[in-house]
């Protein structure tokens, strides 16, 4: 009988042992199921620049309801989707060894995510967009449904959109080919068939790549920490280069921003490209929003310098 119990308590403590081995191995192990804690993105307010071009848009009579029931519209089971991760892992490529996707391979992608976010497998941040809002030619709430999915060779974008008064709904994408050095971006129209690669349109605010999302207003946006998760996902993508067409080469945009409070990221050999007067309307609602520079706001002096290059005529 004391044997039997030696053993039994043997077989006890030798369990008890490697569940607290295993349990330790594990606390050092990411968990699918933990989403990063990340810092909300911060609510859009005008900080009185005088920067922007026409008065902020007053979007106080635009209720919750309507951008959700709105929103809805893009069809609720593509929406509002549980998730663990913000990118949605997209399978291997078919091409060992690719250097440099073919303009097909990059459609295809484009074409990939679409039909993903059709079917509902996609994890889409919906929201109002402030600096697609506050264009001058809209002035009226612009909302988005924005996906993104990534693998070995590809960062996709998946941009679903339409103004307060459309009826239908359009698509556009980017694909960051990241079998080059530095990555090359890709911008293309989703709505006539077979994509159509676009620059000179998209170029005015994505000098860069993909912009991070912005909400016009904090109840504009339908998942908070999911904007937050892929905006950051946006904020460590590669120093990258813009994607010109043949039927769209790239126009003589002049000399380059040269404000060193720019330039400290926006500059050849920076963490970002070089601006031009081109890119007027993002510099002049993003700075004035507060969200450009990144950490800190411009002095008063800034400002006026700022101002002054971008209405300097040519």
């Amino acid at each position: 009988m004391r044997a039997i119990l030696c053993k039994h308590t043997l077989l006890l403590l030798s369990t008890l042992l490697l569940a607290s081995i295993a349990l330790a191995y594990s606390a050092d192990l990411p968990k699918a199921s933990e989403k990063e804690v990340l810092p909300l993105i911060k609510p859009a307010v005008s900080t009185g620049t005088g920067l922007l071009l026409e008065p902020p848009l007053d979007l106080s009579k635009y209720t919750t309801e309507e951008f959700t029931a709105l929103s809805s519209t893009v069809g609720t089971q593509r929406i509002h989707k549980k998730w663990t991760s913000p990118v949605v892992t997209l399978p291997t490529h078919a091409r060992d060894g690719v250097h440099g996707l073919t303009e097909q391979e990059v459609k295809d992608y484009m074409l990939q995510a679409k039909q993903l976010f059709q079917e509902g497998k996609s994890v889409p941040i919906s929201d109002v967009g402030l600096i697609s809002t506050q264009e001058d030619v809209v002035r009226r709430p612009m909302l988005n449904h924005i996906a993104a999915f990534s693998n070995s060779v590809a960062r996709v974008y998946l941009l679903v959109q339409m103004t307060s008064t459309d009826k239908h709904w359009s698509y556009f994408s980017i694909v960051q080919d990241l079998t080059l050095e530095p990555p090359l971006d890709y911008f293309g129209d989703l709505n006539k068939g077979a994509p159509r690669f676009e620059a000179l349109s998209c170029y005015k605010c994505h000098s860069s790549g993909p912009l991070a999302i912005h909400p016009a207003r904090a109840d504009l946006v339908s998942d908070a920490p999911l904007a937050a998760a892929i905006s950051q996902h946006i904020a460590d993508q590669p120093l990258s280069r813009f994607y010109f067409p043949s039927h769209e080469p790239k126009p003589d945009y002049g000399k380059p921003m040269a404000l060193k409070f720019c330039t400290k990221c926006h500059d050849t050999d920076g963490d970002r490209l070089p601006l031009f007067k081109n890119h007027a309307h993002p510099i002049r609602i993003l700075v004035d929003f507060g969200y450009m520079p990144p950490k800190r706001r411009l002095t008063p002096t800034e400002v006026e310098e700022l101002k002054a290059w971008l209405d300097e005529k040519p």
